[in-house]
């Protein structure tokens, strides 16, 4: 054993005391490593103080330190998950201890032997984890690697914790959410860094738009999913927080090689495949081979230990495009054979390269080391939708780069981490064709607001590049001199850099309807042509042309600062409370020097003029005033460069506490409060600045008192041991505020929306014929109340088999008039129409997953089980008209269970030193239909009625698509060694 450097117990206090003092009360984010606490007798009684505890990392050598206070208690800091020996008192052999990511163990221990016997620190039989007041669960490499998956995203596995979404939409593009919020509001941290996306949506770094994977599955060693009440050193989260370790080399080589491959003569087509293909329009053969290794070892044991890590993916992802409502141009006039003659088989293509490496060094007794870099490079080829011909398609390139740097430097009773790192993010797609993208309609009666897709040809509007880069820094310290408290806090600071340019409409956009009697569109060039063409010409009762607009940039500097302390106190040996707070604050998060240009506030200011429904502007009148009239002071929105200010009100306080009712671990009470902010993405700044640039054009604008989005969360529970396994049941009601929707601004002289409806309220615009005026508030929220239930079995080597389930039930409402986590909500939500229902939370989930390993001629087998009760779906019914207070209204309506049963089967062969593994998955076991698109619209009167709503659209409340895959198979490989 090496040798420790003993300081004088002043000495260390004054030390301990005085990095607090200078960090403001900052101490350790134990986001992914472990912590072991207990006490140390002898002889029945307190061990004396000072006695020596030290664990031992099996794998790597690497030796955690720690003292027993004057009660005999002592903490054990910073561990990364793994495996330890546990010695006290200087014994030569000790406690074989198991830890996870992110855990919070209990371990009281005896120095009367030398032999302790092994502990398990996880489980039943110890179940050392479960006195915390966080609503977490872990997910372990073991399940990571074994449950089926379509593609290798470690967070395929999250949902395993109740109350967690991992989605996959019609595009391959994944999305994790937790409860009714945000799909933004999401974090994971890995080894203790956070991966925020500060640019564009999906909440992780890289994560729109994306059919790739946040970070090498086989570079996970494992990790925690967490859904409430996460202690403070969590920050720019408000749902769910992932935090995850990765692997480390240890004192022996280790490696493994992979490859799996599936297509479609493995994959079952859809009904709606199948439907397209019985009309003459097959779909394109496609194949998708997932490769990748991993290798780490020792440069020096127990000094200097290396990891590397590769995952890489090629994709065909394949589409039929299909136009409809053909069929209603009998006789093929006008346009309708060219549209006829686009669709077709299109096979979009996805590339993935990710690469990890990481160094880790024990510099000496008391000090670590560990520089890790990871690369993610993506290309990707594709179109929108079914309903796109292949010119629209588009080009994608998606890259990120990472260096992290992390130094541990520990003492008897403290342990300060210094992290240190760079990031640069981009995001860019480019359309191959300029020509003006035109989106055919079909309309019964010749209306454009009463219409149905047919086919959308020409070329893309988006010609995009969007950055983010800059450096963190951070200082972490955790004390535990002070017997019964672990006091943790850290101070945080970001300089971020946001380079935003391009244009979501680089092309023309036209929106016609296709004359049901000549085929022929309703425009020329860029003219609308019809009834009541715009003075503009671009608009009529049957075309809406929206000009291209402008490149422009949004570059800008954002500082970030946060600072937190936590208190995890053991006021007995049942009862522990977690008391924490948080400040974060940013200096520029929405491009604060922004002016708004001078054309637009001159629009806003003029005379208004107008008449709309019937109701006349009075003389002298503009159209600020107008707005005024309906609660908009259009000076709150008008930037003048120095009017918006920082959001300074950030701070979070999270209180906790857990209660071992019978003092042995079997039966712990639980709950806790607290607050949580989150961020807004810059990208806000951007559509603000471009939508502004083109003349005439329509008007954003970002409020200019601003805030910052949060949610609060409160929750109780019970953990109980029930034989061999886990029980967690827990009550959640968590309320987010602050979010941010950008919405209608238009309103007619009255301050109203005229005779226009809730569902699609008053268009047009200020005068000098400006197009819509959009403003952005912080002013969306929404609510859930949950029940989450979760069963465990963990896996052990006498069983061979694990289990786990989890349920929620979860009552979900926003105030948003879209009914979804959407950022636009055009009625401006609670402020008009109160809370509805929250489309993207299911009332009831069901995900049970398990693996066995002890199957006759040494074969394994692992499955998923996923039921949910259908999201709810908002109809838009328009058959009583489309304006006034009769006019079209949204109504409630339920979507089909989702039941996908996936399957996985391997079998080992000992092969040259190593192990060569052959596997078997299949997803969708009986290939179960899970409809998740529908036609919601109901359409306008006609007679007699055409559906059973009154409406005039034959195509209300059928199926349109289906989420997730149809039967698939697929076939894998892999050499471990």
């Amino acid at each position: 054993m090496r040798t420790t450097n003993h300081r004088t117990p002043w000495a260390r206090h004054a030390l301990a005391t005085a990095v607090c003092f200078a960090l403001a009360g900052a101490a350790s984010a134990q986001t992914s490593n472990a912590t072991v606490r207990g006490t140390i007798t002898a002889a029945g009684v307190a061990a004396p103080a000072g006695t020596d505890v030290v664990a031992i990392n099996k794998a790597t050598g690497s030796i955690y330190r720690a003292r027993t206070l004057a009660d005999g208690s002592y903490v054990l800091l910073g561990l990364n998950p793994g495996s330890y020996e546990v010695r006290v008192a200087g014994a030569s052999t000790g406690s074989l201890v198991t830890l996870s990511v992110g855990q919070n163990a209990t371990l009281d221990l005896s120095s009367a032997t030398n032999q302790l016997g092994t502990v398990v620190v996880q489980g039943t039989s110890q179940r050392q984890g479960v006195i915390d007041s966080q609503v977490g669960t872990t997910v372990s490499n073991r399940m990571i690697e074994a449950i089926p998956q379509a593609s290798r995203n470690f967070l395929s596995a999250a949902d395993f914790a109740p109350g967690v979404r991992f989605d996959t939409d019609a595009s391959g593009n994944t999305r994790l959410r937790g409860g009714s919020q945000n799909i933004d509001s999401v974090n994971v941290f890995i080894d203790g860094v956070g991966q925020k996306n500060n640019i564009l949506r999906g909440g992780v770094s890289g994560q729109n738009t994306s059919q790739g994977n946040p970070f090498p599955q086989t570079a996970i060693a494992e990790y925690r999913v967490l859904t409430q009440n996460y202690k403070a050193e969590y920050d720019q989260v408000s749902s769910v927080a992932i935090t995850a370790v990765t692997k480390s080399g240890g004192n022996e080589t280790h490696g493994n090689v992979y490859v799996n491959r599936t297509g479609s003569n493995w994959t079952a087509l859809s009904p709606i495949q199948k439907k397209d293909e019985a009309n003459g329009i097959s779909p394109p053969s496609n194949k998708q081979i997932e490769a990748g290794f991993s290798i780490g070892g020792a440069i020096k044991p127990d000094t200097l230990h290396y990891f590397l890590a590769y995952d890489g993916k090629s994709l065909d992802r394949p589409r039929q495009l299909t136009a409809m409502n053909l069929d209603k141009y009998p006789g093929s006039p006008g346009l309708v054979p060219g549209i006829a003659g686009q669709q077709g088989a299109f096979n979009g293509q996805f590339e993935q390269h990710l690469l990890f490496g990481k160094l880790s060094a024990e510099i000496d007794a008391r000090q670590r080391l560990d520089i890790s870099t990871t690369l993610r490079k993506e290309t990707g080829y594709s179109v929108d939708g079914d309903r796109f011909a292949p010119s629209t398609a588009i080009n994608n390139n998606n890259n990120t780069y990472r260096v992290d740097v992390t130094h541990e430097y520990s003492g008897d009773d403290w342990l300060n981490e210094a992290r240190a790192g760079w990031e640069s993010t981009k995001w860019n797609p480019q359309s191959d064709s300029s020509d003006p993208q035109v989106r055919f309609k079909y309309s019964p009666t010749n209306a454009i607001n009463n219409v149905q897709d047919i086919f959308f040809t020409g070329g893309s509007g988006n010609a995009q590049d969007r950055r983010q880069s800059g450096i963190y820094l951070k200082n972490d310290l955790t004390y535990t001199g002070l017997a019964g408290h672990v006091i943790k806090g850290g101070v945080q600071f970001k300089a971020m850099e946001y380079d935003l340019s391009g244009t979501a409409f680089r092309v023309p956009t036209i929106d016609t309807v296709l004359n049901t009697t000549t085929g022929q569109p309703y425009y020329s060039g860029l003219t609308c042509t019809g009834t009541n063409v715009s003075s503009s010409g671009l608009s009529s009762d049957q075309c809406n042309i929206r000009l291209a607009i402008p490149t422009a940039s949004a570059n800008f500097k954002n500082k970030q600062y946060g600072i937190y302390l936590q208190d995890d106190w053991k006021l007995t040996k049942q009862l522990e409370l977690n008391l924490g707070i948080r400040w974060d604050y940013e200096d520029n998060m929405l491009n604060n020097s922004y002016v708004t240009p001078a054309d637009r506030v001159a629009g806003l200011n003029a005379l208004d003029g107008r008449t709309v429904d019937g109701i006349t502007a009075p003389a002298g009148q503009t159209y600020a005033q107008s707005l005024a009239k309906g609660g908009i002071n259009i000076a709150d929105y008008i930037s003048t460069g120095n009017s918006r200010k920082a959001f300074k009100s950030a701070f979070a306080p999270r209180v906790g506490a857990s209660f071992d009712v019978l003092g042995n671990k079997a039966t712990v009470v639980y709950g806790g409060w607290g607050r949580s902010y989150d961020r807004r993405m810059a990208n806000n700044a951007l559509d603000e600045l471009q939508k502004n640039a083109a003349p005439g054009g329509e008007i954003w604008m970002i409020k200019n008192d601003f805030k910052m989005p949060f949610a609060d969360q409160m929750s109780l529970g019970l953990r109980q041991a029930l034989g061999m396994w886990n029980m967690d049941v827990a009550v959640s009601k968590i309320h987010a505020k602050n979010q941010f929707i950008w919405f209608n601004g238009n309103r007619d002289p009255n301050g109203g929306f005229g005779n226009s409806n809730s569902v699609d309220p008053l268009w047009g615009g200020a005068p000098r014929n400006f197009g819509t005026l959009v403003l952005g508030d912080f002013a969306g929220q929404n609510k859930a109340t949950s029940l989450f239930l979760s069963l465990e079995k963990p896996y052990s080597q006498a069983s061979g088999w694990s289990m786990t389930a989890a349920y929620t039930y979860t009552d979900a409402q926003t105030t948003n008039n879209e009914w979804s986590d959407d950022i636009f909500d055009w009625t401006y939500g609670k402020s008009t129409y109160g809370f509805r229902p929250a489309k993207d939370a299911e009332k009831h989930r069901l995900v049970v997953g398990g693996m066995m390993d002890k199957l006759p001629w040494g074969m394994q087998l692992s499955g998923k089980l996923t039921v949910g009760d259908g999201q709810p779906r908002r109809v838009v019914d328009c058959h009583t008209g489309f304006s006034g207070a009769n006019g079209c209204v949204a109504v409630a309506r339920g979507s089909d269970t989702f039941k996908q049963f996936d399957l996985a089967l391997a079998k080992n062969f000992k092969v040259y030193g190593g192990e060569l593994q052959l596997r078997a998955d299949v997803l969708n076991l009986f290939n179960t239909a899970n409809w998740g698109y529908y036609d919601d619209w109901v359409g306008g009167p006609s007679t007699p009625p055409r559906n059973a709503l009154g409406g005039d659209n034959a195509n209300f409340d059928t199926r349109t698509g289906v989420r997730g895959p149809m039967r698939q198979f697929k076939l894998g490989a892999s050499y471990s060694f």
